[in-house]
């Protein structure tokens, strides 16, 4: 069946479907014509997954339910995290409620205390810690990795090194242009699909010789690009360079990184993976040094 007629039994755009074939979820059958031949096992999981998504149940757990054997437990586990969000919204709507009737700021401040921050995941954490350019930044490159919560004392020490480190280091103080480049490029990701750019990086760093190998004309342009003056004169430039400088006059290695992958194990797995990339990376195109030097 082609994908017309698969969008109009499936009720699901086209967009949809490409996406959902781009994340694995379907592999249709390629003709000799280059048109795609969906199956009737490929209408079935577009259907499922069409069902999932409307529930509010994220790709990554969509994945993890299309293959399993118990779809119950599965759907259990999705569940739970349905309830938690359900009882954090309860606790958040009972606060406002008290403040509506005595707008008693310390009761609040307990009532969240004991209640809410419970629920509170590590990138809601530290996004509340950090508010502006800086927690923006933090969101962008490592909240795919935060979803997670502080569930012993180690991550609870963790958590709060990284609070002191980025608290009393000498941060960025992000010029005016440069935060609203920020919060600019931060609108237009939420849009793309945050989660779809996160899983494209996450399969690069899964599959680097891969990559390499389908996108061997995108990365000539885009280090011809990094080299040129239109690139040094841009604002994504600037920032870039005032990322690096922080880096490399901060203890942000030796102190956040490494505090980072005891807080989050999916990064800690994730860092290992890309260390191995980035050699794969450097050892075939060395000029990419070049262009992370200040």
């Amino acid at each position: 069946m082609l994908i017309k007629d698969v969008c109009k039994k499936c009720k699901l755009t086209k967009k949809a479907v490409e996406y959902y074939e781009q994340q694995g979820l379907i592999s249709p059958a390629v003709e000799d014509n280059g048109y795609r031949n969906y199956s009737d096992e490929d209408i079935s999981v577009l259907k499922e997954i069409g069902t999932l998504r409307k529930l509010g149940i994220s790709i990554a757990d969509i994945k993890n339910i299309l293959a399993s054997t118990n779809k119950a437990a599965a759907l259990a586990k999705c569940k739970y995290k349905m309830d938690l969000e359900v009882e954090k919204a309860m606790a958040k709507k009972k606060c406002l409620e008290q403040l509506m009737d005595d707008y008693n700021i310390d009761q609040a401040i307990t009532y969240i205390e004991e209640n809410i921050e419970k629920h509170f995941t590590i990138k809601e954490k530290l996004l509340q810690a950090f508010p502006g350019g800086y927690g923006m930044y933090l969101c962008i490159h490592f909240g795919q990795f935060l979803n997670g919560k502080i569930d012993t004392e180690e991550k609870e020490e963790a958590y709060n090194k990284i609070v002191d480190y980025l608290d009393t280091v000498s941060k960025i103080e992000f010029p005016k242009e440069l935060e609203e480049y920020l919060l600019q490029g931060l609108g237009q990701l939420e849009k793309i699909d945050m989660q779809r750019i996160n899983s494209s990086i996450i399969n690069a760093v899964n599959n680097i010789d891969i990559y390499l190998k389908e996108n061997k004309e995108d990365i000539g342009k885009y280090l011809e690009y990094r080299n040129s003056d239109e690139y040094k004169k841009s604002p994504a430039c600037k920032m870039q360079q005032l990322l690096l400088q922080f880096q490399q006059e901060s203890g942000y290695y030796d102190i956040f990184i490494e505090n980072l992958k005891i807080l989050s194990d999916s990064y800690r797995e994730y860092l290992e993976k890309l260390q191995v990339a980035n050699k794969t990376f450097v050892d075939k195109y060395p000029q990419i040094d070049n262009i992370y030097k200040l």
